[in-house]
């Protein structure tokens, strides 16, 4: 009986497999080129990435609304900018404890993406350097001291600057309207990030696909582990 009950989990799975695959198939002959050799265990692996980034969002902002409105953020930031979203999640983190709200992310996530473009800064490097100039003042962000940004900012070696009048300067300088303020839109047009904004797109279509089915696959999977479960010692 026991054997029984596993055999039928496994078509269970099997069946959500088939599924995802004609799922796939709807989109029609231009994607399936574009999409040859697609690996379902790429669509598995983004749908397990993106659930786990989505509890830690909801953890970071208080909610799953407020969690929910961070994560469409991010793709809409990751979609139309010169950086991988999978740079942009690593950064989520560290952007995240120093911003209330989605709203106010997606502002610091403009912001992070000028400072960026401008110093040749990994986008998840310069997240980090936000942190701790948003933290601790300017003078903690020691990569930022290296790369000018603070002379960017327009602040002298030695003077002390309060956090207010730190990430207000930020935003003058780096955010919308700042004299940098369009550094990421004019890095968008480069050949690097023109292909690092198709790889972004090519995502979010596979992460719509795991959205789609992914659910399905995880309730069979879970109920052939608890089957193991049950039968580990036999």
């Amino acid at each position: 009986r026991n054997s029984t009950k596993m055999r039928k989990n496994l078509q269970t799975l099997n069946n959500s497999f088939d599924n995802l695959g004609k799922k796939v198939l709807k989109y029609g002959a231009v994607v399936g080129t574009v999409f040859a050799g697609f690996q379902i265990k790429k669509i598995i692996d983004t749908g397990s990435e993106i659930e786990n980034l989505t509890v830690r969002l909801n953890a970071l902002f208080g909610s799953a609304d407020e969690g929910a409105k961070a994560f469409r953020v991010m793709l809409n930031f990751a979609g139309r900018v010169p950086f991988e979203l999978k740079e942009i999640q690593q950064a989520s983190g560290n952007l995240a404890v120093v911003t209330d709200n989605a709203q106010e992310l997606a502002e610091v996530l403009e912001i992070t993406g000028n400072v960026a473009s401008i110093t040749g800064l990994s986008f998840s490097q310069t997240a980090e350097q936000i942190q701790r100039s948003f933290s601790g003042g300017i003078a903690s962000a020691d990569v930022f001291r290296e790369k000018g940004v603070r002379n960017m900012l327009g602040f002298s070696a030695g003077v002390q600057v309060s956090l207010a009048e730190t990430k207000q300067a930020f935003r003058d300088t780096f955010g919308h309207g700042g004299e940098f303020g369009n550094a990421t839109n004019e890095f968008a047009q480069t050949l690097s990030g023109t292909l690092s904004m198709l790889q972004d797109k090519l995502l979010i279509f596979r992460i719509a696909i795991a959205q789609e089915f992914f659910p399905e696959v995880k309730r069979a999977l879970q109920d052939l582990n608890r089957e193991l479960e049950h039968n580990q010692d036999a």
